[in-house]
């Protein structure tokens, strides 16, 4: 064999031989969580930069669930080991930061293909993302979800310099018990790890990005409607609802002066499909932010008012939930329930004081 031909095949199979371990070692720590989820004793922290976009389109292909929640991070907060509990349904929670309605029928045909079990969608909806003008979440890749082997993000998970940096500061956080590159956001079934801690300026921050203009998109609309379209065509159940948020982000839109905006959107979406409001001024909506019984932060209900919510959709234990949480609506009881919305506003205290000074006294 000629010398070169020698050299060449060294070269290329120290070159392989790098390749394998460096994918080795990546595919092992698995520094941003895509393929598996190790337990709490070690590993279990990934790195801040996990992308939950990547993550979750492997993952519900890896579990194929009979259920999916879809929706944005608040969605996040319906616990799938609780569904599974009540209905027997394997389900895996697919809400993502910021989704808007397009986002969440492209996650929904890409589960329908990948996932041959899917009987049941869980799919929650929120006022600022039919926004016109909300923007598609940055991480949101339609090529990844029309496609079974990604290659982008094999290569970016797996033999990038970035991963295996990324790798070694996830083992370095482990080994020590540390979060400086870490932090646990979200559980191995695709919900939100509520043993994170907030930035304390967390409220703040979400009422700056509260909207201050709305003009409802009709494509946004549509979206819901292909959703719906697609359930029924393939005998899947449809549960949605509107999020419980927080009185003072409705209030928050109130004096934005968005009333009549967010108004339309609940008679628009009402129209396309039954849903089950969760919003409103009542004991829960107006509870104190500061024991985070009931929600997270301002933006998030927790998965104990998760658990209530399913209990209504699901007609389980009924006596469990306040009368007054949860209100199927359709076109023929929307204009009542505005009606009500208006009056439930004008009793409570704090209306038309300042945002900020509600969120630090709440």
């Amino acid at each position: 064999m000629q010398p070169y031909k020698k050299w060449t095949i060294y070269v290329l199979s120290f070159i392989m031989l790098s390749l394998s371990s460096i994918a080795g070692m990546n595919y092992v720590v698995d520094p941003y969580g895509i393929y598996h989820f190790a337990g709490r004793e070690f590993n279990y922290q990934k790195s801040v930069e996990s992308d939950p976009y990547l993550i979750k389109a492997f993952q519900v292909k890896k579990y194929e669930p009979d259920a999916i929640v879809l929706g944005t991070s608040r969605a996040m907060r319906l616990n799938p080991p609780f569904i599974e509990s009540l209905t027997g349904w394997k389900t895996y929670n697919l809400g993502l930061s910021a989704a808007n309605p397009k986002i969440d029928l492209a996650y929904l045909e890409y589960t329908m293909r990948v996932d041959n079990n899917l009987k049941t969608v869980f799919l929650g909806l929120d006022f600022e993302v039919f926004d016109n003008n909300y923007p598609d979440h940055a991480n949101f890749k339609e090529a990844r979800l029309s496609s079974f082997f990604y290659t982008q993000d094999l290569f970016a998970s797996l033999l990038s310099e970035k991963a295996l940096i990324d790798s070694r500061k996830v083992l370095t956080d482990n080994l020590r018990h540390t979060a400086n590159y870490t932090e646990n956001r979200y559980l191995g079934d695709g919900s939100f790890d509520e043993n994170l801690v907030y930035p304390p300026n967390a409220n703040e921050e979400t009422v700056r990005l509260l909207p201050t203009k709305f003009q409802l998109s009709s494509k946004s609309l549509m979206n819901i409607q292909k959703i719906k379209e697609l359930c029924d065509q393939n005998n899947i159940k449809l549960y949605v609802y509107i999020s419980p948020v927080h009185a003072i982000v409705l209030e928050t839109f109130w004096q934005n002066g968005l009333w009549s905006q967010f108004e339309d959107w609940k008679r628009q979406v009402t129209a396309i499909v039954p849903i089950w409001d969760f919003s409103g001024y009542h004991d829960i909506s107006m509870s104190s932010l500061h024991d985070r019984e009931n929600y997270n932060d301002l933006s998030h209900f927790s998965k104990k008012i998760g658990n209530l919510m399913l209990y209504r959709m699901l007609d389980k234990n009924i006596e469990q939930v306040p009368s007054y949480f949860g209100i199927r609506l359709t076109p023929d009881n929307i204009e009542t329930h505005l009606i009500q919305l208006r009056a439930d506003r004008e009793q409570w205290p704090q209306r038309d004081h300042s945002i900020l000074e509600l969120i630090n006294n709440y």
